[in-house]
């Protein structure tokens, strides 16, 4: 996870995209976001099977295993049994092993005046260079997708 400069996305440069509380909202943002024929479901298990083969990824100088440990207090095997469960909410866990997965950055915003705040960057392998999936934290536990304009 990187933070990066503090970047502010005017409301006339991005549009929400309303997605379902249906506990997979995190997962129908970025589906949203990647555009390559994933749905909500598919990423879910996708993420699952990509933490369970690569539980010693650094994330944040620190391995996917000890996130899951410290976010769960669970092993990763149990933790991604649970989270392949339909309703259970994702969050930087599951972020952070998209931008991995999938080879993108997972910008997280938040709204924030007239525009949207970028809160959490979660860098692919690519850096910065890589394409952005932008979900829009909604606080509580709803994510919703952020899309660019042509403003």
């Amino acid at each position: 996870m990187a933070s990066g400069p503090v970047e502010i996305l005017k409301s006339s440069l991005a549009r929400v995209v309303r997605q379902p509380g249906d506990g997979a909202c995190l997962f129908h943002s970025m589906a949203h976001g990647l555009r390559d024929g994933s749905s909500a479901s598919s990423l879910r298990r996708d993420i699952c099977n990509f933490i369970n083969e690569h539980p010693t990824l650094e994330i944040a100088d620190s391995p996917l295993k000890e996130w899951i440990l410290w976010d769960s207090g669970t092993s990763v095997s149990d933790y991604c049994a649970k989270m392949k469960s339909q309703g259970v909410w994702g969050g930087g866990v599951e972020m952070a092993a998209a931008s991995h997965l999938k080879g993108v950055n997972v910008y997280v915003y938040q709204q924030s005046g007239g525009g949207y705040k970028r809160i959490s960057c979660f860098e692919g392998p690519g850096g910065a260079s890589s394409r952005a999936v932008r979900v829009l934290y909604g606080g509580g536990v709803h994510y919703d997708a952020l899309e660019l304009t042509n403003g």
